[in-house]
């Protein structure tokens, strides 16, 4: 099937479908998975209110990105919508009813082939704005998984694929009339690794499970070969340059959260490049408070092979005539040891000056603070000459400043930095050079959120660009785009992109706040059944992992097991909880078992639910502390579910290598082996299942997750104790597909309502999976001697 590409005629106003509804119903995974989310704007992690959409560079146009999944054909959707800035300003002036109507000018059609590191992920990416101001540029990913290169008019009247199919496009950065991208070839496969020893034997001596068992099953993480080409536009025709002179071996999993900026005169680019070993100063850089581990202690085999993902990179100069590049610091980005500021980059507009955040400046730079992270640095060209505007903090709790955007003010010698203070405060900072250094000239502080850097410069220029377009939502209310007028205050709501959602009722979420019994507070967001009654106690599901304050709930944080508003919707109490930050120890689990009593307890004290009907959802890291409180606390959760995580037990340790088993050793203070055998076997979950008595639906996310949560699965069979075993041969950590996202989600619904509720979905489909579960319940009760809740 080819990639789905669509373009409005000129003029046309598109609207998403009115639907006509006999009746309400209740929210559910399949509401969920149709349910069109804003993908551009994006909101900034813990930020409310930053997802302000982006205006064209003449202040006539805002675009938008939606993306939601259809069901029927196992696909994702994202569409580019665009609004007229007069139409939206003539709307705020007048009382009309009639908001004007956003012009669809693309979509594509496809899902997301490698693993992504967000929830419900677009297959269209990375805007950007034509010099020109009629069109915009983008990432749209074909069926095939390559990403290609279209730009699309705003006016709506077309568009044109500018890269070939056979290749796939990571990162593009446009100036002037040129675009550089770089891109992999498509449909290229993970080779087997192995050393050739004759046609029927090789030697794995050094080399991964993962590539000696699953060779070219696991491509959403293997390193791709990516080159650079310079697209040009001469006469109306864009022509293609190739720098055969580079090429680059990474995954681009992560690739987007790095600069990749090409200079004024489109001569040069910045990009981060790995290195191939860490010179033994990189050993003196300070990890972040609570990541020791990632401290750079030589070379740690593995810790620079192209399949890690945290392999260390620094900020490179690549010249675009020859393709050859240059280091402009002899020291890591600081991403890689845990400080997890911003990575953005301003060139100034001769190019003679860039300013960068977030990396350590090279070893030979004189401060005595050179072992933690500049912030932001300045580096001057050709020279190479560094300095540092200030200094990170090891610390990097939620509520240090950080840093968020940086650029050029007046002119080079004036840097500007927007810093995030805690959730709700942003810090906007000027800086001046003189004499070689920079200074502090202002820091004001403010409570609006913004995104433009520009517009805090320069508050004459914002007097005209009064109209802003954001997205706006609350925990019980669904995002929707809002215009305002940043002097008058008038505030309208301009497009509901889910209009359905006025026929679906659901369970009302609040925030929820607690302590547990050694004082320390929790926090989360709770639930309630649709249609709940004061007095009647509900059965209960505790999710833990994150959630963002105010956004609006549906699963929880991720469509990977969690499902907290469907299971209000049949009837439950549903809990999603904040985890405390890890503390790669064994108190880490028992900090979080305590967590779980306490939310128990509380609750159960406010006459909201019933402490014998009470389930469990982990996912990823959070498993471990699933799997801790089902071995601590037996009676404590009458039904589990673990997605895709790490218990860190001896299985894990054996089957993963490096920065894992370093992790591991970590948090038991040895390794499984001689004399720290002992301690393993005292704390290691796998040694210690004996004591589980909850019934356990395991979800395993590709071949190698089978492996992953084998330990686990096999054990309480072997012990005749309940257990599911879910897999996806092709899903990501965090699910994309739809029927993926079903079965994760409505799975588990239908599995804690079974061991809750007692209750079975009548249609004929689930036959099959009800018939295992009615034996798993009938083993388990007479193992037990419980009594099943009805």
């Amino acid at each position: 099937m080819k990639s789905l590409v669509y373009w409005a005629a000129t003029g046309m106003a598109v609207l998403a479908p009115t639907h006509v509804f006999s009746q309400e119903h209740l929210f559910s995974v399949k509401d969920d998975i149709a349910m069109r989310r804003f993908s551009d704007p994006h909101p900034e992690h813990g930020i409310p209110g930053s997802e302000i959409a982006r205006k064209s560079p003449d202040g006539r146009y805002v675009v938008v990105v939606t993306t939601k999944g259809l069901l029927a054909s196992d696909q994702i959707e994202s569409d580019i919508s665009v609004f007229d800035v007069e139409q939206v300003a003539a709307f705020l002036k007048t009382d009309s009813v009639h908001a004007p109507s956003p012009r669809l000018i693309a979509k594509i059609v496809s899902f997301p082939h490698r693993a992504p590191v967000e929830e419900y992920a677009p297959v269209i990416q990375d805007l950007s704005w034509s010099p020109d101001k009629t069109s915009v540029y983008f990432k749209g990913e074909s069926p095939t998984g390559a990403y290609q290169l279209y730009e699309a008019r705003l006016d709506g009247s077309g568009f044109q694929t500018l890269t070939p199919a056979n290749i796939s496009v990571n990162r593009f950065d446009v100036v002037k009339e040129t675009i550089v991208y770089s891109a992999s070839r498509a449909g290229v496969g993970r080779t087997p690794h192995g050393d050739i020893i004759n046609t029927d034997a090789q030697r794995l001596t050094g080399y991964s499970l993962e590539d000696v068992l699953f060779p070219g099953e696991m491509n959403s993480l293997a390193p791709e070969t990516f080159t650079l080409s310079v697209l040009h536009r001469a006469h109306g025709r864009w022509v293609t340059n190739h720098l055969p002179q580079y090429s680059l071996q990474e995954i681009p999993t992560m690739s987007h959260l790095f600069p990749f900026a090409v200079s004024p005169r489109a001569d040069q680019l910045i990009a981060l490049t790995p290195v191939s070993s860490i010179p033994v100063a990189w050993k003196g850089y300070d990890p972040a408070s609570g990541y020791e581990n990632l401290r750079m202690n030589g070379n740690v085999p593995g810790r620079t092979s192209v399949d890690n993902l945290l392999r260390p990179e620094r900020y490179s100069l690549i010249n675009l005539m020859n393709g050859r590049s240059i280091a402009l610091f002899d020291a890591p980005n600081a991403r890689i040891l845990g400080y997890y500021d911003r990575n953005r980059l301003a060139w100034a507009a001769d190019g003679k000056r860039v300013l960068l955040t977030n990396t350590f400046l090279s070893a030979d730079t004189v401060s005595a603070q050179s072992n933690t992270p500049c912030a932001v640095a300045s580096v001057d060209l050709p020279s190479l000459q560094t300095s540092c505007l200030f200094f990170e903090d090891k610390g990097q709790q939620p509520s240090d400043k950080h840093v968020l955007d940086v650029s050029f003010g007046t002119d080079d010698n004036e840097a500007l930095v927007l810093l995030r203070n805690g959730p709700n405060e942003q810090i906007f900072q000027r800086y001046r050079r003189e004499n070689g250094h920079w200074y502090l000239l202002s820091s004001s502080h403010f409570n609006a959120i913004t995104n433009r850097l520009h517009e805090l410069a320069s508050p004459e220029k914002l007097e005209h660009e009064e109209l802003q377009v954001s997205v706006r939502q609350g925990y019980n209310d669904p995002p929707m785009l809002w215009a305002s007028n940043l002097t008058t205050g008038k505030l309208r709501q301009l497009w509901d992109p889910n209009p359905q959602f006025t026929h679906i009722r659901f369970g009302e979420a609040a925030s929820y706040n607690w302590k547990d019994s050694t004082g320390r507070e929790w926090n989360g967001v709770l639930v309630k059944p649709v249609g709940y009654m004061s007095g009647q106690r509900y059965p209960m599901v505790l999710q833990m992992y994150s959630f963002t304050e105010d956004e609006f709930v549906t699963d929880g944080v991720a469509p990977s097991a969690f499902a907290a508003r469907h299971l209000a919707s049949a009837g439950f109490v549903v809990l999603q909880i904040k985890k405390k930050p890890s503390t790669l120890s064994e108190a880490d689990p028992q900090t979080h078992l305590e967590g779980y009593r306490s939310a128990i307890e509380t609750l159960d004290k406010a006459g909201l639910i019933d402490p014998s009907r009470v389930g469990v959802v982990g996912f990823s890291w959070t498993c471990w502390y699933v799997v801790n409180a089902l071995i601590k606390d037996p009676k404590l959760f009458a039904a589990a579910t673990i997605a895709d995580g790490l218990d860190n037990s001896y299985m894990q340790y054996i089957l993963f290598d490096g920065d894992i088993q370093r992790q591991m050793d970590t948090i038991r203070g040895t390794s499984p082996f001689g004399n720290g055998l002992k301690r393993w076997v005292e704390e290691a979950p796998g040694f210690n299942l004996d004591k589980v008595e909850t019934p356990v639906r395991i979800e395993a996310i590709n071949p190698l997750s089978v492996l992953q949560e084998w330990e686990l699965y096999t054990s309480l069979r072997l012990q005749h104790k309940s257990v599911d075993l879910i897999y996806f041969p092709e899903g990501t950590h965090i699910h994309q597909k739809p029927l993926e996202r079903l079965e994760s989600q409505q799975g588990n619904v239908d599995w804690l309502r079974f061991w809750l509720q007692g209750y079975e979905d009548p249609d004929p489909a689930k036959h099959d999976q009800y018939e295992v579960w009615r034996h798993l319940k009938n083993t388990h009760a007479d193992s037990s001697g419980i009594q099943i809740s009805k």
